[in-house]
């Protein structure tokens, strides 16, 4: 019984880390395509 909690408690500890990483690297992505976007000159004429 107890290496069933164990288990679950490390299966829970291993999502949580997974969806801060995936939000971190999401979040980073992000950031780094609006510099991207502001480096990107259109011409006047259009």
């Amino acid at each position: 019984m107890k290496t069933k909690n164990y288990l679950i408690a490390i299966a829970l500890l291993g999502g949580m880390m997974l969806t801060a990483y995936a939000a971190n690297t999401a979040n980073q992505d992000g950031q780094e395509t609006a510099i991207r976007k502001d480096q990107i000159k259109i011409p006047i004429a259009g």
